[in-house]
């Protein structure tokens, strides 16, 4: 039986859950997590959309990401915590913050991506996967 996860924002008006194990789980360092973040990188994990049920009201914003997808990025409008994300051109797929989950040690990401995009000053020791960009899907 899958594991369940759960999470939301700092406030509580945002919640989901999901029964599913991810699909895979990345730390991404292109230019726009970062600026979605305000740090270095975003730490994600995607899931089967329909496998994962949202309740509370997001707000979002839609950019096009590094790669020139559109990137519909949700937050919680109460607090402002970002929650998740969608790919226009992926729909089946949602997007999760790691740190959002109620226990954030709960999924470990598999590699890295957009390493090209990795700030200069930052040093990883992890041993984890390092890709220039996507991983494919």
């Amino acid at each position: 039986m899958p594991k369940a996860y759960a999470g939301g924002c700092r406030c509580g008006a945002v919640r989901y859950s999901c029964n599913s194990e991810p699909l895979d789980a990345r730390i991404c360092h292109c230019r726009d997590c970062q600026y979605a973040s305000g740090s270095a990188f975003s730490a994600i994990a995607y899931f089967p959309k329909a496998l994962v049920s949202i309740s509370g009201e997001t707000r979002g914003y839609s950019v096009k990401g590094s790669a020139g997808l559109t990137v519909d990025r949700h937050f919680c409008p109460q607090c402002g915590t970002p929650v998740f994300s969608q790919l226009l051109e992926l729909p089946d797929l949602l997007f999760i913050k790691l740190g959002t989950l109620d226990d954030p040690n709960a999924i470990t990401p598999t590699g890295h991506m957009w390493c090209d995009s990795m700030l200069s000053w930052l040093k990883l020791d992890d041993g984890l996967e390092r890709l220039p960009g996507n991983p494919p899907l």
